[in-house]
């Protein structure tokens, strides 16, 4: 409803393509804070989409597609700072999703990270 809502506005000019799309984002309850320790990941499947929540720094969390961008193979390694991708080597940084290393030439998306308390929620 809120998605229809959103178009609606932002087809007569009431909502801007920013507006619209927070209106039909949705927010998931994913897992515990305790799910993911400071300087790891964890990987969370929300509405069919692979998501990957780290914590780069202590009470810092950020929530990425679990995609490599270069051919959507799952990300499935950390390293460090970075999160890899075992099939060609493109690394991601585990705070902005930005590409430290290709081939991969396009940072990962990122999610709201909401903490409530000890659970994560991510928007999408």
């Amino acid at each position: 409803m809120l998605s229809g809502l959103g178009a609606a506005l932002a087809g007569v000019g009431l909502m801007g393509p920013a507006e619209s799309a927070l209106a039909a984002a949705k927010t998931y309850t994913v897992g515990k804070t305790t799910d993911v320790a400071v300087g790891s990941a964890h990987s969370y499947s929300v509405a069919g989409i692979p998501i990957i929540i780290t914590q780069p720094r202590k009470g810092v969390f950020k929530a990425f597609n679990g995609y490599c961008t270069h051919q959507q193979i799952p990300l499935t390694a950390l390293n460090g700072t970075n999160l890899v991708c075992e099939q060609h080597g493109s690394t991601f940084n585990t705070t902005t999703g930005k590409v430290t290393n290709g081939p991969a030439r396009t940072g990962l998306a990122n999610y709201k990270t909401i903490v409530s308390g000890t659970t994560l929620k991510v928007s999408l």
